[in-house]
This record gives structure tokens, sequence and C-alpha cells, in this order.
């Protein structure tokens, strides 16, 4: 065996040292053990002559696969091809670690465990009464939906552990034979998987949440649950730290995101989320320690966004957002991934997957913001017409799951999708309602709001969001049933005056009162602190008749303001008496739509 086989710094060591670690590599212990006493033995001795932890990785016909040389306190072992198993398959390869002291397993040994799905890990050390030995494993978890968990056999005699001794009061459940062991687990293990993944549907994710305390913490982290749940992520466990901002290099602290790893890999999980925004660096380096895919609440929104885009302007402007986002976020490991030197010969064989990769988004992020200029131009055109013809424009408006798209439904009598999810409506939608005598309106419906709302989406949705601003009257729909709706009003302010819409007359609308009892419904209100907003309407979105006080509202305040003053005639000639039409924005698929009897009451 060569030296190729141990892995770790050796350049201090005397050639003798190197010759007993290759030996190492030459042994073999029987499958049936965990390890043999006499290579326990000359494990222990070589590494108190060198004063470093060595490990041998032993697969599961007792061969040495590697000699991990450490330091006196720590060792990094070496990467595998394939990081986890599957279905409840082990690595297949077990670790056994010679300790200078009596310290047991410490948790970044316990990590490896899991993180590698090892067969088993085994610390050997010199005690008083001879070479000791601690042992840990992986168990089931049978009582929740974790799908395993760590189980420790710690000092355990080496004499014992091999049955030389049994005269020692020691486990009886020790993992002997340990070929047979191992087979008995893995059939354990893919069975809690299977159970696990019943209880819980989905992609498994853990949140990681950094906040300084505050009102707020609650709603945010009811809020980071929802986005998951509407992304189809099983959220197993929501972890918090709080301090004033994100550890730099790892959001969390070192210590916390070691805790959050041995936990995460005993749930199974495939997902980190962290809120706030990651920078590059923080999710390379806490993808580096973890093995796990980390995207953060941002990317999160741009998934669900992704996901909900319908119409060709929609998906476009996605892209645009998701692509805005990612680019900054495109860099090499080092310098591993840049190019050589430039000039006179070193120009080096030409540009890096890195560099093609940040290119071609570069110009598709040209050619989308292009194709957008033609949106919003064509959107323009839209409400010039509107402007000629003085038909006024109603936006709905408000944060995401309050009940816009069911509102819209109600009173126009159309099928918009509206489900108990956020970000359900992405694609703005158009309906015209008709009021007594001849009066019009626009009814807009538009994307949710969100606290913090990511700035990508921001600028790829400018050219549809500029609707809000241009709008005649807004309605601004709030839960009512939400315990937080006075912290959402504020986030909507916020948006809509960066929009350049806080000018714009608007009606505050509270939904989902059939939700709440008498005495809450009392106490409905504009918050304190919150601009003048005409009389408070509270309202149950999926009953029309809840919905009269409102649309008479509506058609007062543009009545009052000269908006509504279209002949019957010219009415009569552009939308017929029988139905109302959908504006050319709405989605092609919803066809005509009812005209609406809310303004008769």
């Amino acid at each position: 065996m060569t030296t190729e086989a141990i892995f770790g710094d050796t350049a201090n060591l005397k050639p003798s040292h190197v010759r007993a670690l290759t030996r190492l590599a030459d042994r073999e212990v029987l499958p049936e053990a965990v390890v043999s006493a006499a290579l326990a033995r000359d494990l222990v001795d070589i590494a108190h002559e060198l004063n470093r932890r060595i490990g041998l990785f032993i697969d599961r016909r007792g061969r040495i696969e590697r000699v991990i040389l450490g330091d006196a306190h720590s060792m990094q072992l070496p990467e595998f091809e394939r990081v986890r198993g599957v279905a409840g398959r082990l690595r297949g390869i077990r670790l056994v670690v010679a300790h200078l002291l009596p310290e047991g397993l410490d948790r970044e040994q316990l990590a490896d465990l899991t993180k590698l799905r090892l067969d088993a890990l085994a610390a050997i050390h010199r005690g008083p009464a001879g070479l000791q030995i601690d042992l840990a494993a992986l168990a089931p978890n049978r009582d929740g939906t974790e799908a395993f968990e760590t189980r420790t056999w710690p000092r355990v005699p080496l004499a014992v552990l091999l049955r030389e001794d049994d005269t020692t009061d020691t486990p009886s459940d020790l993992p002997l034979p340990f070929s047979t062991f191992v087979r008995s687990l893995e059939a354990d293990l893919g069975a809690a998987q299977a159970r696990a993944r019943e209880l819980l549907q989905g992609t498994r994710a853990v949140a990681l949440m950094v906040h300084t305390g505050g009102d707020d913490v609650t709603a945010r982290k009811a809020e980071l649950s929802e986005l998951c749940r509407t992304a189809h992520l099983a959220l197993v466990d929501l972890v918090e730290q709080r301090r004033s901002s994100p550890d730099p290099r790892t959001f969390f602290g070192q210590g916390k995101l070691h805790q959050v790893l041995i936990r995460a890999l005993e749930q199974d999980v495939e997902v980190l989320i962290c809120d706030p925004a990651l920078t590059a660096s923080q999710a390379r380096n806490i993808a580096d320690e973890t093995d796990l895919k980390v995207i953060d609440r941002t990317m999160l929104i741009l998934d669900i966004f992704a996901h909900h885009a319908k119409s060709s302007d929609g998906k476009l402007q996605v892209e645009l957002a998701q692509l805005r986002y990612n680019l900054p976020k495109m860099v090499g490991k080092g310098t591993m991934m840049s190019r050589l030197a430039g000039g006179i010969g070193g120009r080096g064989p030409g540009e890096t997957k890195l560099e093609v990769d940040r290119r071609r988004a570069k110009d598709r992020i040209s050619d989308l913001e292009r194709r957008l200029v033609h949106l919003r131009k064509r959107r323009e055109q839209q409400r010039a017409e509107r402007r000629r013809t003085g038909v006024p424009v109603v936006a709905i408006v408000g944060y995401t799951n309050a009940g816009k798209s069911t509102l819209l439904n109600t009173v126009t009598d159309s099928s918009v999708d509206a489900e108990n999810k956020l970000f359900a409506t992405l694609d703005p939608t158009v309906r015209r309602v008709r009021f007594p005598r001849e009066r019009e309106i626009v009814l807009l419906d538009t994307v949710g709001f969100i606290r913090d709302l990511p700035p990508a989406l921001m600028q790829a949705f400018s050219a549809t969001l500029e609707e809000v601003a241009d709008a005649d009257l807004l309605l601004q729909v709030v839960d009512a049933a939400d315990p937080d709706r006075n912290q959402q009003i504020a986030s909507v302010e916020r948006i809509l005056h960066e929009l350049g819409a806080a000018r714009v007359p608007r009606l505050l609308v509270y939904n989902k009162v059939d939700t709440l009892d008498a005495l809450a419904r009392s106490r409905l209100e504009a918050p304190v602190g919150d601009r003048d907003h005409s009389p408070v309407f509270a309202l149950s979105a999926l009953d029309r008749r809840s919905t009269r006080a409102l649309m008479q509202a509506i058609e007062a305040t543009l009545w009052e303001r000269g908006k509504v003053e279209r002949a019957s005639a010219e009415a009569d000639s552009r939308w017929p008496d029988a139905t109302v039409t959908a504006d050319a924005e709405a989605p092609t698929n919803d066809g005509p739509v009812p005209r609406s009897s809310a303004g008769h009451g």
C-alpha cells in the first residue's frame, strides 16, 4: 500500500512514522468486529507517539480504505463522492479514531456520523484499566417525524466489546456481531424514514432566523412557515438566534450552526432556509459546512413566484428577478474558477465555466429587459386608452393572502384563481364592473405585497406595479383575522409610497370578518398613525351581500371626483349591457365575465 492511503499532513513526519501509518492501511478486521484488539493497541500507540489523532475508515469486509491523520484535538475527514445515503442506506464505512485523552465523542464527530451516514463511530483511548472505547451509531426515531437520531455507548472496555471479558457490568445491547447489527439497522432506518415521510409530505426543510427580538418576531416566524407551505416544503423545525446581526461568515454562530447541522441531518432535511437574506459568501460557507441546499427568504419567494407565474409576461418578470438576484452570487471558490493572468502570453485557454455562465446570464438579462420595455409600452397604451374613454381604474392592493382575488371574483362573477396560499395571484387581472346609470369602472387585481419585498421583484415587476400608481382609487384589503394586521398595513403603506402611489385615494377594507366574534368586529378601525382613510369597511369576500356598502362607496367616491362621466350611448356602443368583457390584460382562458350586480346591492 502506498502513502496515497494516508489523508492528512505528513510533511513533518519521519519516514519511519510514514511507514507505520502505511502498514496500518494493510491491516484487516473481521467483519463481525468493530475493531480488533491488536489494531486498536497499535493505533493508540502510534497516535501517542505522534501526539496526533489517527482515524481509520474500515469497510464492511474489514478492509482499511483510508488512514486519516489529524492534530492533537481534531481531525478533518476526506470527502466522499456521494455525501448522503438514501432510503435508510448507510455509508458502508465505519470510522475508528484513536484519542489522546479520555474525552469521549465530541460534537463534530457526532455531526460527521450523521452527515456522512457512517455505519458506526468508535473512539479509542487509553484509560487506567486499559483501552476503552466510546461507540455511536444512528438509530431510528419511532415517535415523531424525525427519521433517525444518534445512539451512544460510552466508556466500554475494549475487552468487553471484543467479548474477551464478560465480568464487567456493561450494556447487553452492544452492536455485535457488527455485520448483523448494520444490516438490521439499515432495515430499521429505511422503515423509519418511510414513516417520517408519510407524516410530513414534501421536501424537508429547516428554517434559520436571526432577529433582535421585538413584537414582529412571532409574525415573521408564522410568515416564513406559510412561505414554506406555499412552496410545498415540509418545515420540520424553525431555529432562531437572537443577535444584533447575522454572523458575517456562517449566518448563525459556528457552535449554533453545528447544532443545527446535527438536528437537520437527524431529521433527514434537504434544504436550509435563512431569514434575513444571505450574502454570497454566507450561502457558500453554510453549504460547505452542511452539504445541504441553502437558500434564503428572497430565493424562496422567487421560487413561489416562478411556480405561480402563468402568463408569458409574468414568467419573463420572474426570470428577470431571479437572474438579477442570483448574478452577484455566481462566484468561484478562491482561484479555482478564475482566469489565468491576463496580458500577452498569459491569456490562458479562454473563458472558464463560471465566466461563460455569468456572460450568458447578463445577455439574458439584457434580452429580458428589452422585452419588458415592450410590455411597459403596451400597458401605457392601455392606460392611455382608459384615460381617453374616461373609465376609472380601481386597484385592489394589500398584503399577500388577504383575499384580494376572492373579492374580485365575488363582485365580478369571475373565476380568477384564489387559494389560501401566499402569492396565489401573480399575473394582474382586470375586470370591468357596471354600475347603475351606465357607470363603469375597471377593477384591477394585483400581486400581493409582503414585508421586506425583495428589491429584485420590485424592479422586475415595475411594468405591472405602475398600474397601482396610475389608478384612480385603491382598495386596501386587510386580513382582519390576522393578529399582525397593523404591521401588514404599515408594510403595504411603505410599498405604496415606494411605488409613488401614496397620494392615490384609498378605502380600507377588512376582509374575513366572518371568522371574528362580535367584540373583535366592533374593534376594527384604521390603525393608529395610519393615513386618513375613508370609512373602514368590514366584510367577507365570500359573501356578496357584505360588499354592498363598499361598492356604493366606490361609486360615490368616483362620482364625487368626476371620474364617472361616460354617456350612456357611448357605453352601450362599446360594452354591451348583457356582459362585461375582460380587459386585454386579463388571462385569456377566463373568457367573458357576466355583468356585476354589485352596484345594485
